[in-house]
């Protein structure tokens, strides 16, 4: 059979075709950020040195009691006596001055500052914030990416019927363990470091007396305090403030499910791979022309090269020639590196057989 009639075998192939491509998808990711975790961890040696340290100021209670009752006598007592003189009960011969009452001060420390209410407000805050991002990110980070394909098709060849029906079956899951950037633990190990955290500051001093006043938690925006503007340990808990109101999620989540024929470039290259297949069979059968390696070949990048040219009509030889090179090498590469593998493990195992031989013969010597 010449050229021409190969030629008029494959359009009557292709006039005839009857072609079907189901595709089935059914794509599923999930790409968990932890950024989050990281900013937590470098914020809360600074909130520890605060709740370690929590700023305290004195108040001072004043009254009036009895002289018998008064703890102690301050200056502030002796100029409220002078300034209130009814309270002077008596002044003996040598001018010595009996109050019936006089002013008490009690002075005791107080946690309720505006900087341990941000610190309280800002600790509840980062509870609720931890625990929803721990909730929202459970798991490990996946892709899994299912692709079935059902091919169908049929054609006619003088008088001969041709049938073909190929399923491939697709499947591409990639686990990605969370192994952690820090050190050698793990992201489930920080996490609950940080969690073991959180949870000791609810049992501090300054917590559990500021939680049992009540107060309204602060709001944004943060009032602009010495303490606040210049003390390191609150601007880094600014900072964690901030982050916290203004937290977008950078988390992926992604699914497609599509059920469909394809009628495009994918169907066209099963069609095509249905042709060459035929005209492989072709050869083999017929006797009437020499089958040859050579032949065969020819034909098949015959068609391969009509096929790229359909789809791209500007496609120069050049590119083509680029693209056959390029593959070939890709291919003897890594034929060559798979012949390196399989020699070491040859070379391995005759050293290691080499070695029990000789130990073998070490042993019969010593005997005899």
């Amino acid at each position: 059979m010449d050229q021409e009639e190969v030629l008029d075998d494959d359009e009557l192939f292709l006039h005839n075709l009857n072609s079907t491509l189901f595709v089935k998808k059914d794509y599923d990711m999930k790409e968990f950020d932890y950024g989050w975790l990281d900013l937590i961890e470098d914020c809360l040696p600074y909130i520890d040195n605060i709740i370690r340290n929590p700023k305290r100021f004195i108040i001072n209670e004043e009254e009036i009691v009895k002289v018998e009752l008064a703890r102690r006598v301050t200056v502030e007592s002796v100029i409220h006596l002078t300034q209130h003189t009814n309270l002077i009960q008596e002044i003996d011969e040598d001018g010595e001055v009996k109050p019936s009452k006089i002013l008490n001060i009690n002075k005791e420390e107080s946690m309720d500052t505006y900087e341990n209410r941000f610190i309280h407000t800002l600790l509840n805050n980062l509870r609720l914030f931890f625990e929803v991002r721990v909730s929202n990110t459970s798991g490990s980070s996946y892709c899994l990416d299912k692709n079935l394909l059902k091919y169908e098709a049929n054609t006619k060849v003088y008088g001969e019927d041709l049938k073909i029906s190929i399923d491939v079956s697709d499947v591409t899951k990639n686990i990605q363990e969370h192994s952690g950037d820090r050190g050698e633990m793990t992201y489930a190990e920080r996490i609950r470091k940080v969690k073991t955290q959180i949870d000791g500051f609810f049992g501090s001093e300054l917590m559990q007396i500021l939680s049992k006043l009540h107060f309204e938690p602060v709001h944004s925006p943060i009032k602009k305090t010495n303490v606040i503007l210049k003390n390191p340990n609150f601007r880094k808990a600014e900072e964690l403030w901030n982050f916290i109101q203004a937290f977008e999620s950078k988390d992926k989540k992604e699914k497609e499910k599509r059920e469909f024929f394809d009628k495009g470039i994918l169907k066209n290259e099963y069609d095509q791979a249905f042709l060459m297949a035929f005209i492989a069979n072709k050869n083999f059968i017929n006797s009437s022309q020499a089958t040859t390696e050579t032949n065969i070949i020819n034909q098949m990048i015959q068609r391969l090269v009509e096929n790229l040219l359909d789809t791209d009509p500007d496609l120069t030889e050049d590119k083509i020639q680029e693209a056959f090179l390029k593959q070939i090498k890709i291919i003897k590469d890594r034929n060559e590196n798979r012949s390196k593998r399989i020699y070491g493990v040859l070379e391995d195992r005759l050293e290691r057989e080499e070695k029990s031989l000789n130990d073998v013969l070490n042993h019969l010597r010593k005997e005899a």
